[in-house]
């Protein structure tokens, strides 16, 4: 009962810290920026926050458990975090800035707002594809590992394919398969990262983070030949570095661990 009094209370202060970055950012838009492009960000971003807490509020209503104490210690939450924060780094087109073929052109607030629009991408995905689709597969596959792998391998296809839609966006047919790829590798990547910790603000901060760091100079800039051959080397080496490394992890997940996110709050708990 302890832990679930824990589990509840968490939840509401994510539910009011949400609300109150919703407030916010309506004053922000009220009374700082009235650009257009801040309107839209603030508009889309608070959209986000607010479906997100929702979708807080009725799975914590039937069960699931999106926020839990992690098992491993701080420094054992940093081993499992670093790799995944290093790939998101690398999504900044590091070469292309440095040899002055990414710049930024909008106003500095666009950048921070944007840096807090892909904070809700990642709150309101990894909600509905780790927080919920991975769990509902995890309790109909077979509850061992090979059944823990294949939800995490269909979770994280279904979370890629869906990215076909920025075809109807005027996304390019091979950018958008190259989008669908990446998108399905990074999908097991934080699925991972959610097992291993219990806890989705893991996996929320590790999308953010790559989302911004791969499209902010475009968003906000330009930026020419983001893929040269260094780009290209450095990536490719490290995508099979991080990859052996979470394969690693996920073999090591212990099983109590894994039911403690797929096995729900049982309903005379609630």
């Amino acid at each position: 009962m302890a832990n679930l009094k824990k589990h509840r209370t968490f939840n509401s202060l994510f539910v009011l810290f949400s609300l109150l970055s919703m407030g916010v950012l309506q004053w922000m838009g009220f009374f700082l920026f009235t650009d257009d492009l801040a309107q839209e960000i603030i508009r889309d971003t608070s959209i986000r926050i607010g479906v997100a807490n929702v979708f807080v509020v009725l799975l914590t209503y039937l069960g699931f458990r999106l926020f839990q104490k992690p098992l491993l210690s701080w420094v054992g939450v940093s081993i499992v975090m670093i790799p995944g924060l290093i790939i998101a780094i690398n999504n900044f087109p590091i070469s292309a800035y440095l040899a002055q073929r990414a710049t930024i052109t909008q106003p500095v607030h666009g950048v921070w707002l944007y840096a807090i629009e892909c904070g809700s991408i990642g709150l309101m995905e990894e909600i509905l594809f780790r927080g919920v689709i991975l769990v509902v597969l995890m309790q109909h596959f077979p509850k061992d590992r090979a059944g823990h792998f294949a939800a995490i391998l269909v979770s994280s296809a279904i979370f890629g394919l869906v990215h076909l839609l920025n075809l109807f966006a005027g996304t390019s047919f091979p950018d958008t398969l190259l989008q669908v790829g990446y998108s399905f590798l990074m999908g097991c990547l934080w699925a991972v990262v959610y097992l291993a910790t219990r806890n989705l603000a893991f996996p929320m901060i590790l999308h953010a983070l790559y989302n911004f760091c791969g499209s902010v100079m475009f968003r906000m800039g330009t930026v020419v030949d983001r893929f040269d051959a260094i780009t290209i080397v450095i990536t490719v080496i490290l995508a099979l570095a991080v990859t052996l490394f979470y394969l690693v992890v996920f073999r090591r997940l212990k099983k109590d661990t894994v039911e403690s996110i797929y096995v729900l709050i049982p309903e005379a708990e609630k």
